[in-house]
C-alpha cells in the first residue's frame, strides 16, 4: 500500500537482502501451512491450495517445501518466469523452470491446472502420460469471460 516511491523502496530492501517479494510471498505461504499444522486439532487437515496468477506460482512453489498439500489448484499459471505477470525471483532461472516445478510438485501432490486451451504444458503433459502412476496431472479448460 502506499505510493509508488513507497512500494520501490520496499522492492529494493528485498533485493538488497538477497530476496524478492515473490520469495517473501512463497515464505509466507509455507508459514501459514506450517501454523495449521501446529494447531491442535488441525494436525490432520487435509490442506488444498488454489491460487490464480503470480500467486499460482507462489503457492506451487511452497507445496514444493511443504508435505501434506493433498492438491493445487493453478488457475492461470504463467508458462514462464519470464511471461508478463510472473513471479519474480532472483536467479530461479539457472535452476528452475515452472514446467519443472509443476512436473516435480506432480510427483507429490494432485496438481490441476486451470486455463485456456492454447497455455502449452507439453512437457508435464507428456511425463503424465508416460508415468501415470507417478504423476498427478491434469488440465481443466476454461472459458475467457469477455
Amino acid at each position: 500500500t502506499g505510493s509508488e516511491k513507497a512500494m520501490n523502496h520496499v522492492l529494493r530492501r528485498f533485493y538488497l537482502l538477497g530476496g524478492t517479494l515473490d520469495g517473501a510471498r512463497v515464505w509466507d505461504i509455507r508459514q501459514g501451512l506450517q501454523a495449521l499444522r501446529q494447531t491442535s486439532g488441525l494436525e490432520l487437515t487435509r490442506l488444498w491450495l488454489q491460487a490464480g496468477g503470480a500467486q499460482a506460482a507462489n503457492s506451487l512453489y511452497a507445496a514444493l517445501f511443504e508435505d501434506g498439500v493433498e492438491r493445487l489448484d493453478l488457475h492461470d499459471l504463467p508458462v514462464s518466469h519470464e511471461s508478463p505477470g510472473a513471479p519474480v525471483y532472483l536467479n530461479v532461472l539457472r535452476w528452475m523452470a515452472l514446467p519443472a516445478a509443476v512436473a516435480m510438485a506432480a510427483a507429490k501432490t494432485r496438481v490441476i491446472l486451470y486455463g485456456d486451451a492454447e497455455t502449452p504444458w507439453p512437457y508435464v503433459e507428456k511425463l503424465a502420460q508416460a508415468f501415470p502412476e507417478k504423476f498427478q496431472f491434469s488440465r481443466r479448460v476454461m472459458p475467457r469471460e469477455e
